[in-house]
């Protein structure tokens, strides 16, 4: 599925952009505006495109245990709240 794709990009762009953020002295304004827009551009998903990002997620943490509990926090972190 495509989604899982984009959904895997997401999270591989987003960890390495809170790992600059938080090891970039000075320079973490660009990281951190990036993140920003990414969780702006998020907010705009309706509930159903909500509920399928999280279910795409959800598949990515169960692939990668290594990352399972930044992925599964990744929707709150981004402002999405909790959904049903």
């Amino acid at each position: 599925m495509i989604v899982d794709h984009l959904a895997g990009a997401l999270v591989a762009a987003t960890a390495s952009l809170v790992e600059f953020a938080e090891s970039a002295g000075g320079a973490e304004r660009g990281a951190l505006n990036t993140l920003e827009e990414i969780a702006y551009l998020l907010t705009q998903m309706d509930s159903n495109e909500r509920q399928e990002f999280r279910a795409a997620l959800e598949r990515i943490a169960a692939a990668e245990p290594d990352r399972a509990a930044f992925v599964r926090n990744l929707p709150g972190a981004l402002g999405l709240g909790a959904e049903s």
